[in-house]
């Protein structure tokens, strides 16, 4: 072994120092944020060089974790760092905390002084609480846990909850929801254009043609959902979307004329794919 029971006994004094650290620095952007609202509160974050996310999430925490539960866990002897807190803290789907009034680490704290334990570690904690890692630990390059290594565990474990799991790990997170669509959006883009390009030399009028046509489609559908009930107009407004309505009509007999009329029947099958998605 290349540490000694004193090496771990300072490294665990210097993890308590920084959870009671991180929670001051909670306590600084809540009385921040109560003075000056969020405006105030990012300009703060900037000055002290502290990441927007890592300051939400150390105020959060701050704001869950009470001086009595931090009393409890300062005067119990054991080893319980800022993750457990962390997660205790973390909104399930529901909107509650996971751990709310910390209920389960109390117990879990009651426990380990009968038993001698001299630590709760962050795993023990999850499994008491019945939650995985949180999204952020996943996506840290330096975490224990990958993603990848978390969906083949879920996989091979409890296959018929993954999707559930999946839905509720995503949905902790509506920025991380968007880019994984905008991921899968683009990967179905390139694959449609990858079938569009003619291998080798320089791209053809038609290649080009067909692929502004597939990202015209693209924005067509996205431009239809992001509207799916009707609205009202004004009458500047409706006469706006009619000379729109014209110009996309006459592109419409632009394209047909390009393709050809024999390709009357697959024109009616595109028609078909755009109205299914």
């Amino acid at each position: 072994m290349s540490y000694t029971e004193q090496d771990v006994r300072e490294g665990r004094r210097l993890m308590d120092d920084g959870r009671e650290n991180r929670l001051v620095i909670g306590d600084k952007l809540l009385s921040v944020t109560a003075a000056g609202g969020e405006g105030v509160f990012d300009r703060y974050c900037d000055e002290i060089s502290l990441n927007l996310r890592t300051a939400r999430q150390y105020r959060h925490t701050a704001r869950m974790c009470t001086p009595p539960v931090r009393q409890l866990v300062a005067d119990s002897g054991v080893h319980v760092s800022y993750s457990v807190l962390r997660e205790g803290a973390r909104l399930s789907p529901s909107g509650k905390p996971y751990d709310e009034d910390y209920g389960t680490l109390r117990a879990m704290l009651r426990e380990a002084r009968e038993t001698g334990a001299v630590r709760i570690s962050l795993a023990q904690y999850q499994r008491a609480l019945g939650t995985g890692p949180a999204l952020q630990d996943l996506l840290d390059p330096a975490g224990e846990t990958s993603v990848s290594q978390y969906l083949g565990v879920l996989l091979q474990d409890n296959p018929a909850e993954r999707d559930k799991i999946l839905r509720d790990l995503v949905e902790e997170d509506a920025d991380f929801r968007d880019s994984v669509k905008r991921a899968m959006d683009d990967k179905r883009r390139r694959d449609r254009e990858n079938r569009i390009d003619c291998p080798g030399g320089k791209p053809s009028k038609a290649q080009a043609l067909a692929r502004d046509l597939v990202r015209l489609r693209d924005q067509a559908v996205a431009l239809m959902n992001r509207y799916p009930r009707a609205v009202s107009f004004t009458d500047e407004q409706r006469a706006a979307c009619e000379e729109a309505l014209g110009t996309v009509e006459v592109l419409a007999m632009w394209v047909k004329v390009r393709l050809g009329r024999e390709t009357a029947g697959a024109e009616r099958a595109e028609a078909r794919d755009m109205v299914a998605v």
